[in-house]
Protein backbone atom coordinates (compact mmCIF):
# COMPACT_ATOMS: atom_id res chain seq x y z
CA UNK A 1 0.00 0.00 0.00
CA UNK A 2 1.18 3.85 -0.60
CA UNK A 3 2.88 5.12 2.45
CA UNK A 4 0.49 8.62 1.83
CA UNK A 5 -2.68 6.31 1.63
CA UNK A 6 -1.52 3.62 4.62
CA UNK A 7 -0.93 6.77 7.08
CA UNK A 8 -4.44 8.13 6.00
CA UNK A 9 -6.11 4.99 6.75
CA UNK A 10 -4.46 4.95 9.82
CA UNK A 11 -5.00 8.63 10.81
CA UNK A 12 -8.76 7.58 9.99
CA UNK A 13 -8.88 5.06 12.19
CA UNK A 14 -7.52 6.64 15.24
CA UNK A 15 -10.41 9.54 14.38
CA UNK A 16 -9.39 12.25 12.29
CA UNK A 17 -12.36 11.32 9.98
CA UNK A 18 -11.11 14.48 7.69
CA UNK A 19 -8.66 12.98 6.61
CA UNK A 20 -11.07 10.99 4.32
CA UNK A 21 -11.21 13.89 2.10
CA UNK A 22 -8.02 14.01 0.70
CA UNK A 23 -8.64 10.02 0.15
CA UNK A 24 -11.52 11.12 -2.05
CA UNK A 25 -9.54 13.94 -3.84
CA UNK A 26 -6.15 11.16 -4.35
CA UNK A 27 -8.42 8.80 -5.49
CA UNK A 28 -11.80 9.82 -7.11
CA UNK A 29 -10.18 10.41 -10.68
CA UNK A 30 -8.99 6.88 -11.42
CA UNK A 31 -12.96 5.75 -9.49
CA UNK A 32 -14.88 8.12 -11.63
CA UNK A 33 -12.91 6.89 -15.16
CA UNK A 34 -13.48 3.57 -14.30
CA UNK A 35 -17.25 4.17 -13.54
CA UNK A 36 -17.55 6.37 -16.64
CA UNK A 37 -15.63 3.56 -18.72
CA UNK A 38 -18.58 0.57 -17.50
CA UNK A 39 -21.61 3.10 -17.18
CA UNK A 40 -21.24 5.56 -20.26
CA UNK A 41 -23.09 7.98 -18.38
CA UNK A 42 -21.56 11.49 -16.64
CA UNK A 43 -24.91 11.90 -14.34
CA UNK A 44 -24.83 8.26 -13.23
CA UNK A 45 -21.11 8.53 -13.14
CA UNK A 46 -20.92 10.66 -10.50
CA UNK A 47 -23.93 9.24 -8.35
CA UNK A 48 -22.38 5.73 -8.27
CA UNK A 49 -18.81 7.28 -7.27
CA UNK A 50 -20.45 9.28 -4.48
CA UNK A 51 -22.24 6.01 -3.45
CA UNK A 52 -18.92 4.60 -3.26
CA UNK A 53 -17.04 6.90 -1.27
CA UNK A 54 -19.59 7.10 1.08
CA UNK A 55 -19.42 3.12 1.63
CA UNK A 56 -15.79 3.18 1.65
CA UNK A 57 -16.20 5.60 3.98
CA UNK A 58 -18.16 3.37 6.52
CA UNK A 59 -16.34 0.65 5.75
CA UNK A 60 -12.83 1.99 6.25
CA UNK A 61 -12.80 0.99 10.01
CA UNK A 62 -12.73 -2.38 9.03
CA UNK A 63 -9.93 -2.27 6.43
CA UNK A 64 -7.22 -4.33 7.33
CA UNK A 65 -4.53 -3.85 4.83
CA UNK A 66 -4.73 -7.80 3.35
CA UNK A 67 -4.93 -5.87 -0.28
CA UNK A 68 -3.93 -2.63 -1.23
CA UNK A 69 -6.39 0.29 -0.44
CA UNK A 70 -6.76 0.51 -4.41
CA UNK A 71 -7.92 -3.25 -4.61
CA UNK A 72 -9.96 -2.88 -1.74
CA UNK A 73 -11.33 0.05 -3.31
CA UNK A 74 -12.21 -1.81 -6.92
CA UNK A 75 -14.25 -4.08 -4.89
CA UNK A 76 -16.62 -1.65 -3.55
CA UNK A 77 -16.56 0.49 -6.96
CA UNK A 78 -17.67 -2.99 -8.76
CA UNK A 79 -20.27 -3.32 -5.69
CA UNK A 80 -21.88 0.09 -6.48
CA UNK A 81 -21.99 -0.04 -10.35
CA UNK A 82 -23.57 -3.55 -9.56
CA UNK A 83 -26.27 -2.16 -7.24
CA UNK A 84 -26.52 0.78 -10.28
CA UNK A 85 -27.48 -2.11 -12.84
CA UNK A 86 -30.15 -3.75 -10.53
CA UNK A 87 -31.87 -0.11 -10.50
CA UNK A 88 -31.62 -0.20 -14.19
CA UNK A 89 -32.86 -3.29 -14.65
CA UNK A 90 -35.84 -3.00 -12.20
CA UNK A 91 -36.98 -0.20 -14.23
CA UNK A 92 -36.09 -1.44 -17.56
CA UNK A 93 -34.38 1.72 -18.59
CA UNK A 94 -32.49 -0.18 -21.16
CA UNK A 95 -35.01 -0.52 -23.67
CA UNK A 96 -34.38 2.16 -26.72
CA UNK A 97 -37.63 3.87 -27.05
CA UNK A 98 -38.60 5.00 -30.38
CA UNK A 99 -38.74 8.85 -28.90
CA UNK A 100 -35.01 8.39 -28.52
CA UNK A 101 -34.50 7.04 -32.10
CA UNK A 102 -36.80 9.92 -33.74
CA UNK A 103 -34.46 12.39 -31.88
CA UNK A 104 -31.46 10.86 -33.72
CA UNK A 105 -33.11 11.32 -37.15
CA UNK A 106 -34.41 14.50 -36.51
CA UNK A 107 -30.86 15.95 -35.62
CA UNK A 108 -27.80 16.31 -37.53
CA UNK A 109 -26.65 12.50 -36.82
CA UNK A 110 -26.34 10.14 -40.64
CA UNK A 111 -28.00 6.93 -40.87
CA UNK A 112 -24.54 5.06 -39.77
CA UNK A 113 -24.48 7.35 -36.82
CA UNK A 114 -27.77 6.09 -35.72
CA UNK A 115 -26.88 2.57 -36.41
CA UNK A 116 -23.79 2.71 -34.69
CA UNK A 117 -25.31 4.04 -31.50
CA UNK A 118 -28.18 1.71 -31.47
CA UNK A 119 -25.61 -1.01 -31.97
CA UNK A 120 -23.66 0.55 -28.68
CA UNK A 121 -27.28 0.24 -26.74
CA UNK A 122 -27.64 -3.33 -27.23
CA UNK A 123 -24.43 -4.02 -26.92
CA UNK A 124 -24.58 -2.08 -23.60
CA UNK A 125 -27.59 -4.51 -22.67
CA UNK A 126 -26.35 -7.43 -23.46
CA UNK A 127 -23.18 -7.02 -20.87
CA UNK A 128 -25.58 -5.34 -18.03
CA UNK A 129 -27.80 -8.85 -18.36
CA UNK A 130 -24.97 -11.41 -17.73
CA UNK A 131 -24.66 -12.77 -14.49
CA UNK A 132 -22.95 -11.01 -12.20
CA UNK A 133 -19.49 -12.56 -12.09
CA UNK A 134 -19.53 -12.19 -16.06
CA UNK A 135 -20.65 -8.81 -16.10
CA UNK A 136 -17.63 -8.29 -13.31
CA UNK A 137 -15.17 -9.79 -15.69
CA UNK A 138 -15.83 -8.55 -18.97
CA UNK A 139 -15.91 -4.89 -17.30
CA UNK A 140 -13.06 -5.32 -15.75
CA UNK A 141 -11.24 -7.03 -18.63
CA UNK A 142 -12.99 -5.09 -21.37
CA UNK A 143 -13.27 -1.59 -20.28
CA UNK A 144 -10.57 -1.26 -17.65
CA UNK A 145 -7.92 -3.23 -19.86
CA UNK A 146 -7.02 -5.63 -16.42
CA UNK A 147 -5.30 -8.91 -16.90
CA UNK A 148 -6.86 -11.96 -15.58
CA UNK A 149 -4.30 -12.04 -12.57
CA UNK A 150 -5.49 -8.36 -11.46
CA UNK A 151 -9.26 -8.93 -12.13
CA UNK A 152 -8.73 -12.57 -9.67
CA UNK A 153 -7.38 -10.34 -7.22
CA UNK A 154 -9.89 -7.45 -7.31
CA UNK A 155 -13.01 -10.45 -6.87
CA UNK A 156 -10.83 -12.67 -4.98
CA UNK A 157 -11.43 -15.61 -7.47
CA UNK A 158 -8.75 -17.23 -8.53
CA UNK A 159 -7.04 -16.41 -12.26
CA UNK A 160 -8.47 -19.17 -13.89
CA UNK A 161 -12.26 -18.67 -12.46
CA UNK A 162 -11.70 -14.97 -14.08
CA UNK A 163 -10.87 -16.76 -17.65
CA UNK A 164 -13.82 -18.91 -17.40
CA UNK A 165 -15.97 -16.01 -16.93
CA UNK A 166 -14.78 -14.38 -19.22
CA UNK A 167 -14.86 -17.20 -21.88
CA UNK A 168 -18.79 -18.07 -20.91
CA UNK A 169 -19.21 -14.30 -20.91
CA UNK A 170 -18.35 -14.07 -24.57
CA UNK A 171 -20.13 -17.54 -25.30
CA UNK A 172 -23.24 -15.77 -23.64
CA UNK A 173 -22.74 -11.88 -25.60
CA UNK A 174 -22.10 -13.93 -28.90
CA UNK A 175 -25.59 -15.67 -28.56
CA UNK A 176 -27.37 -12.41 -27.48
CA UNK A 177 -25.94 -10.27 -30.26
CA UNK A 178 -26.63 -12.67 -33.15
Amino acid sequence: MQDKTKNQIQKFKKGDKKVFDQIVVDNRDWVSNMILSMVHNKQDTEDISQEAFVSAYFALDKFRGHSSFKTWMYRIVMNAVNAHYRKLKLRNIFSLELSDVEHMALSDIDEKSIFMEFEKERLHKAVVSLKKRQREVVLLRVYQGHSFKQIGKILEITENSAKVSFHQAKKTLRGKLR
